[in-house]
């Protein structure tokens, strides 16, 4: 059955913690916050993410609660498999780790080390399996070596809770057939979706899994509006400067741009927001227009049907759109035809 959810942006704690309620009281699936140390603009507001989480469990009942994502180096895993157990325990069972490969503003300013990238995922999702068993292990592996080690948070979930990785490279999506309970995606056209899935189910098979046995999540920027212009202008706008943070995405569409902004290296500074913003229209529309969600509600569920047939069964909305309104409209206009068709 499909899913629906939103990201909650980061901000002001009292609009994150509304958001939230609102997406909740809309039945919407899940509700996502990033986790980040550091945003690419100097004056915006960056709280702690598994913090809001924490606090958002107690004012929701029902709605999932992720990170859209957490990386492997701010964080010993020791600590992590803690951090995210506890939230479990606080929200009944509604957690769920995204994990990815993290980007460099959250982690050189600070002499964290970022090496070793695609092991250190692996070893961390690891660790985390065994510690919430609950039981005392010992690990050795590249990076990490646990002794005698345990958490002493008791296990909500039969499994302990969800691990959804971040894929966007073949050796990630290999993890997230391997490891995953989901795979989270975004700057993907439904195209794409159809042939990266492949390598994700041949990598499940490997592993003695099914690709059943994985919520194939889309990361989708989306704009809702009675005015189709409007909604796309809003869309692309926020899918160019993506594109800037991610130009190897880019190039996967047959398009290049600067990779000065690339977040695999970017520090960000005061100027950051305002220099990206200058080389947003060398970004070309074609590829933006693949991969957002746009337009009036009957665009955004032709739009939906495509990924749908690709595979995806879990939508995270990252709506750019007027939030309180865009929430309503999909949850009255558009998803509704999904739920009745499923």
């Amino acid at each position: 059955m499909v899913k629906f959810g939103v990201m909650v942006k980061l901000g002001p704690y009292e609009q994150m913690a509304k958001h939230a309620m609102l997406a909740e009281s809309l039945e919407f699936d899940s509700v996502w916050v990033p986790d980040h140390l550091v945003l690419e603009d100097y004056r915006r507001l960056c709280p702690e993410a598994w913090c809001i989480l924490s606090a958002l469990a107690t004012r929701t009942r029902r709605v999932t609660l992720g990170t859209s994502v957490t990386d492997p180096y701010r964080r010993h895993p020791a600590v992590l498999a803690q951090t995210v157990a506890t939230l479990d325990l606080i929200s009944g069972g509604r957690t769920i780790l995204g994990l990815g490969a993290g980007e460099a503003m959250n982690t050189d300013p600070y002499g964290i080390p970022r090496d070793m990238r695609i092991t250190r995922m692996r070893e961390t999702v690891e660790i985390l399996r065994r510690l919430w068993t609950g039981e005392i292990i010992d690990y050795k592996g590249r990076i990490f070596k646990l002794s005698q080690a345990f958490i002493q948070v008791p296990r909500i979930q039969e499994s302990g809770p969800r691990i959804y990785l971040a894929a966007n490279s073949p050796k990630t999506r290999q993890l997230v057939g391997t490891y995953g309970d989901g795979w989270l995606a975004e700057m993907m056209s439904p195209e794409r979706y159809r042939v990266d899935l492949k390598e994700v189910e041949d990598a499940a098979r490997k592993a003695g899994r099914s690709i059943n046995d994985i919520d194939v999540t889309c990361v989708a920027t989306t704009a809702v509006s009675k005015d189709y212009e409007e909604a796309r202008k809003v869309a692309l706008f926020y899918a160019k400067r993506r594109f800037l943070w991610w130009p190897k995405q880019l190039q996967v569409y047959g398009y290049r741009v600067t990779e000065e902004f690339d977040w695999n290296r970017l520090i960000i500074g005061e100027d950051t927001a305002e220099r990206i913003r200058e080389h947003i229209p060398e970004v070309s529309d074609e590829p933006c227009e693949r991969v957002t969600i746009f337009g009036t509600p009957e665009d955004c569920i032709d739009k939906i049907e495509k990924y749908l047939k690709s595979g995806v069964n879990h939508f995270e909305f990252e709506i750019v759109s007027p939030y309180k309104e865009t929430c309503k409209v999909l949850r009255k206009q558009i998803i509704p035809y999904f739920k009745e068709n499923s």
